[in-house]
């Protein structure tokens, strides 16, 4: 019966060309490797080797062999990796996002409901999220509406709100709401990583320019130190940075108002009915 290390020996030999290299590299002893190099030789039933006095090469049986035995052992190497990965995936759960306000909180779920299990969360774009959670790249995803899709699970999962923080010295400060065309010009400064506020923001408001932050440090320190506007929340700005100098301004466009949705597979939710 041939085993799989002996034919690991023999893609080394092949590699390395000599006995005592392929000894040398498998950290084994050169007459262990001949005695394996013979030992194939018999269960094949074939010579593999051309031998002279003080060489030893592959002639064209072996020359086939290693070449097989190279598909063996990939074959092997992906057996492992598929098991691993599904065992992986039987004790993680994955989440894809819009925001990260509904992340946070399914997080929080999760550790409460399924504490020896793994999460592993994202944010993306919306298109990206419908298409992961269709090819299994997500179990739950979460949107900012409800999908066209009566197959799926969808479950209303919270709402926020986009508001403006001004300067007082602001001229629009006074006001109780505002516009995203009101601001539309208006440089301001924006936490990069707030999901699908952030390609929101950019399209309603095509002429400001925003100066953005990837370090949550770092842009607590500008708004600070700045005068320029920058966005809260509902959800965040009341248990978040302090905020001073700064009115909180409504925004009155409908768009900034967002109902986020847990989406998921039937299957999913017979796993997951905690979550769900």
């Amino acid at each position: 019966m041939i085993e799989l290390y002996q034919l690991e020996q023999l893609i080394a030999f092949a590699e390395y060309g000599t006995l005592s290299l392929a000894a040398e590299n498998m950290h084994i002893s050169q007459p262990s490797l001949t005695r394996t190099m013979k030992k194939l030789e018999d269960d094949f039933g074939v010579p593999l080797f051309s031998r002279t006095k003080n060489k030893i090469e592959l002639n064209d049986n072996g020359k086939l062999a290693v070449s097989q035995a190279k598909k063996v052992i990939e074959q092997k190497d992906d057996m492992l990796r598929l098991v691993r990965m599904l065992d992986k995936a039987s004790q993680t759960i994955t989440l894809g996002s819009c925001a990260p306000v509904p992340l946070n909180d399914f997080v929080q779920n999760c550790s409460i409901h399924y504490p020896n299990m793994t999460l592993s969360s994202e944010m993306k774009e919306t298109d990206t999220l419908l298409q992961g959670l269709y090819n299994d790249t997500y179990q739950f995803i979460i949107l900012p509406f409800v999908p066209d899709d009566k197959s799926l699970i969808i479950k209303e999962y919270g709402q926020e709100n986009l508001y403006f923080a001004l300067p007082e010295s602001h001229p629009l400060s006074g006001r109780k709401e505002v516009s995203f065309n009101d601001m539309n010009g208006y440089n301001m400064i924006v936490f990069s990583e707030i999901g699908f506020w952030h390609s929101l923001i950019v399209k309603e408001m095509p002429s400001s320019k925003f100066i953005m932050q990837s370090e949550r440090s770092d842009f607590e320190e500008l708004i600070q130190s700045s005068t320029l506007p920058y966005f809260v929340t509902d959800v965040t700005f009341e248990n978040s940075i302090e905020i001073t100098d700064r009115k909180i301004v409504s925004i009155s466009d409908a768009s900034a108002h967002a109902e986020y949705y847990l989406v998921c597979k039937k299957q999913t939710k017979k796993r997951f009915e905690k979550l769900v």
